[in-house]
């Protein structure tokens, strides 16, 4: 007799359990793959490589403390330096301060070299040179000009914070993407509005034309500045980005304690369903050994029971992840989160992991039940016939 029809027939044979156990299986392996693509999504690099040959330039002490412009020239001058951009984060807020209105508000010294910096970006609608040349112009991403239903031309006011202004703001231009979730002004407006901060930026964003500048530069930059009133410290755009992600704390750390007690608890859950199933199989067990199964062949059956409910759970929930991801992304995009969004994909690795996942659970959850069935003696079955 063979194994896989036994393997079905035992399955069907409780088919609420049976839909239960698969559906514990299922949505926690969803979370666990969304939880990866998250912290997968934190290291991805959303540019395509180019940001391989970004730099970013701050003050040694903290991203809050400000940098001279006229730093600017003696960077640019650095061999292996392509273009310069000075930049701040302007903060503030857009109609209020809830968190459905919080995304990126960047001002920039530089209008017409952010998209030289920036060269995967596009100009989608209107123009650069009307954004470059309009000093209260506005360029805006794509996603959110879509998420507020702006308009070119239409005025957008921004509240600040760390300025104590209020711009009113023209949107000249619209660009496209990986991340579309923020906005760029000219800092001169800010510097009109408030003077005492004329002649600072937050940061420098650098272009370089190797990796063997990306990785030379940063040194020469530090050493230049190393005994002035303003210190800096350069890095590379991925050491940038983990910067902002490890102010969330240890997301890593985070994520892997929540990963791992979730596959716990499906193991458990898993687990305890073969258990009863074999405990109430007991005396069908001790037959099909008297109708010659082998221990080994028991021990199949069993096991094979646990990987088959593990591999239906897992399918299930790999394949609702797949069918889920695009709308996952989309709702990031349209919220305070949306810079999050432009590292979302389908990682292979993600995919592995979920499989190894439920690979471990069938094996592991039937792994003890199997080995009690194959061992018990067959007349411990057949007395509780008698």
């Amino acid at each position: 007799m063979k194994i896989l029809p036994l393997i079905l027939k035992n399955l069907l044979r409780k088919k609420t359990r049976s839909a239960l156990t698969i559906g514990s299986i299922v949505l926690p392996l969803l979370v666990i793959c969304i939880l990866g693509t998250l912290l997968r999504a934190l290291d991805a690099d959303p540019s395509g490589g180019k940001g391989m040959y970004r730099l970013i330039v701050r003050h040694k002490v903290s991203i809050t403390n400000w940098l001279p412009g006229a730093y600017d020239p003696k960077i640019r001058n650095l061999p292996g330096v392509v273009e310069t951009l000075r930049m701040n984060w302007f903060g503030g807020s857009y109609v209020d301060q809830s968190a459905k209105n919080q995304f990126a508000r960047f001002s920039t010294s530089d209008a017409d070299r952010l998209l030289k910096v920036f060269d995967e970006a596009t100009v989608v609608e209107g123009s650069e040179a009307e954004w470059v040349n309009d000093r209260s112009g506005l360029l805006v991403g794509r996603q959110l000009m879509k998420r507020y239903g702006w308009k070119l031309g239409q005025k957008v006011a921004f509240k600040g914070d760390i300025y104590p202004i209020t711009l009113e703001l023209t949107i000249r231009a619209v660009f496209s993407a990986a991340d579309e979730s923020g906005v760029y002004f000219h800092h001169q407006a800010v510097e009109e509005a408030l003077p005492r901060v004329k002649g600072y930026v937050g940061w420098y964003w650098l272009k370089t034309d190797s990796l063997a500048a990306t990785e030379r530069v940063p040194k020469q930059i530090d050493a230049l500045f190393e005994n002035s009133s303003y210190p800096t410290r350069s890095e590379t755009e991925k050491e940038f980005q983990s910067m902002w992600v490890s102010m969330l704390g240890n997301v890593k750390l985070l994520v892997g304690s929540i990963t791992t007690i979730i596959a716990v608890v499906i193991l458990l859950i898993a687990a305890n369903t073969m258990a009863m199933a074999a405990r109430e199989r007991v005396t069908e067990i001790a037959v099909l050994r008297v109708l010659g199964f082998t221990k080994e062949k028991i021990l199949g059956l069993v096991l094979g029971e646990s990987f088959a409910l593990s591999l239906f759970g897992g399918a299930l929930g790999l394949g609702l992840f797949v069918f889920l991801l695009p709308g996952f992304r989309e709702g990031l995009v349209n919220s305070p989160m949306a810079a999050f969004a432009a590292g979302i994909r389908l990682f292979p690795e993600v995919l592995a992991l979920g499989f190894g996942v439920t690979v471990a659970v069938g094996l592991l959850a039937g792994l003890v039940p199997a080995v009690r069935s194959a061992q018990r003696p067959i007349t411990d079955g057949l007395r509780q016939v008698a």
